[in-house]
């Protein structure tokens, strides 16, 4: 198998050639929903009376990327465009990875007060955890190419990367599985 690496604004294309469809969806798979990265997963709100509902509020927090553990916290008051700059590493090594993701439009008198703790996982559990937007396509029966768009902490050949690791040490756990048994 040969691999051409094309790198676009935000994306990465991948032209695969000798391959076949089931190794570039088993890529697929892998970097949508194996690959661990952080996000926030617990939002403590002290005080919200902006006019997203709370339980908004942390669902759009869930999905802003960042790099790392820890706590953050998110004190403002309007009126403000709130944006993900916003937030505050106040414990651990925790980073807003795209400081001008919107959140909330604050009026005069409204206010924020909350704070957020992140976890690491994978996009099996939880979308936010999701690395990766990938899809492929047939260019000919010999080639074909995989799109990765990042939408997490990770450049697309970090997840490229790592979901060759990962897919190199299914196979050798497959081989050592399938060769404790005998066939006739």
């Amino acid at each position: 198998m040969e691999m051409k690496i094309k790198e676009l604004k935000g994306k990465l294309k991948v032209e695969l050639i000798d391959t076949t469809p089931s190794f570039v969806n088993a890529l697929r798979r892998i970097m949508i929903s194996e690959i661990p990265i952080s996000a926030i997963e617990e939002v403590y709100i002290k005080d919200n009376n902006s006019a997203l509902q709370d339980e908004l509020l942390a669902h759009r927090l869930g999905l802003v990327p960042v790099k790392g553990e820890g706590t953050l916290k998110l004190q403002v008051e309007g009126p403000l465009s709130v944006e993900s700059g916003n937030l505050e590493a106040i414990e651990g090594d925790v980073q807003i990875v795209n400081k001008k993701i919107p959140i909330v439009e604050l009026l005069e008198n409204q206010k924020i007060d909350l704070t957020a703790k992140t976890k690491i996982g994978t996009g099996r559990e939880h979308a936010k955890w999701q690395c990766a937007v990938v899809g492929y396509n047939y260019k000919n029966p010999e080639k074909i190419n995989l799109e990765i768009e990042s939408c997490s902490a990770l450049t697309e050949k970090e997840i490229l990367k790592r979901s060759l690791e990962i897919l190199r040490e299914k196979a050798k756990n497959f081989k050592l599985e399938i060769s404790k048994y005998k066939f006739l």
